[in-house]
């Protein structure tokens, strides 16, 4: 008999949903990728290459809803909606009304999505133990924390070159020579975290590290020396920092839960087992071993 154990998707059918249309978010964000066309040359708001980011970005997100989510909803779920909150983000940085508008548009289709996939694995989800839906619950600020990063790695990486020489300047105020440098590296940083965290990809490496850079974060910002409280001038305590630090560590316990990139490749068996343990402390209980 072999060893080798064989994965089978359990749960995992239920997690798409059932009453919104895929086709309604294609729609809404085929008419956002318009409002960026339009803010970018038109009427050119967002400048230089941000434009190329939001329009970049949008057209990314779109692809991946249209011939991704349909067939692998998790997957296509978080790997569009990332791409998609740069863009609103970097349109925000330029004041685009349109950009904003049409992307809040968006944003509520998202949610649609999510809260009907919920709904729709509610009953698996409670079948499966008092704790089921804290998958659900532990998603839901997962993506929210980890996403939140998109509006410190946009300003970084992807609104224009005023935003980075300004954003350079902040670093050189913080004690560092290399300010452009210490940016980029910052930006990346964010923007693994929204990835391993957001998205939930090799979520506990994830978690420790965006645990240790709110530590290094903390310390330049000079966040230690202002007290507790964050309101506290004229930086802010390290209550924030704290709160982010102590919720980021938290996932390097136990991973990010089923619905998440890596709960969707462990499940189906795509996960290598070297990197199993960066991913959950365990065997998931939503996937069978057999054999």
């Amino acid at each position: 008999m072999s060893m080798k154990p064989n994965i089978s998707v359990l749960s995992f059918a239920a997690l798409s949903p059932r009453y919104v249309p895929f086709w309604l978010l294609w729609i809404t964000l085929a008419v956002s990728t318009l409002a960026m066309i339009y803010s970018a040359f038109v009427v050119p708001i967002i400048p230089d290459f941000a434009r190329f980011s939001t329009i970049g970005m949008e057209v990314i997100a779109l692809s991946i809803a249209v011939f991704i989510m349909p067939r692998y909803f998790v997957v296509g779920f978080l790997t569009s909606m990332l791409p998609f909150v740069i863009s609103w983000r970097v349109a925000a940085i330029h004041g685009s009304f349109l950009g904003m508008a049409s992307s809040t548009v968006v944003m509520l289709v998202y949610l649609a999505l999510y809260v009907d996939c919920l709904v729709h694995d509610w009953v698996p989800a409670r079948a499966s133990g008092w704790n089921g839906h804290l998958h659900w619950q532990i998603a839901t600020i997962r993506i929210y924390f980890g996403f939140d990063m998109v509006g410190h790695f946009a300003e970084k990486l992807f609104a224009g070159m005023d935003s980075f020489h300004h954003m350079s300047q902040v670093f050189v105020g913080f004690g560092l020579s290399s300010g452009g440098t210490a940016v980029i590296v910052a930006g990346l940083c964010e923007l693994a975290i929204a990835i391993g965290v957001g998205m939930g990809f090799l979520t506990r490496l994830a978690g420790g590290g965006a645990a240790l850079y709110y530590v290094i974060a903390n310390q330049y910002g000079r966040h230690f020396e202002d007290g507790f409280t964050w309101n506290n001038a004229p930086v802010g305590g390290w209550e924030y920092p704290m709160l982010m630090i102590v919720f980021f560590a938290s996932f390097s316990i136990a991973g990010a839960g089923k619905f998440s990139i890596d709960g969707w490749l462990i499940a189906h068996g795509w996960m290598p087992r070297l990197l199993r343990p960066f991913c959950v402390s365990g065997q998931p209980d939503y996937v069978r071993v057999k054999g």
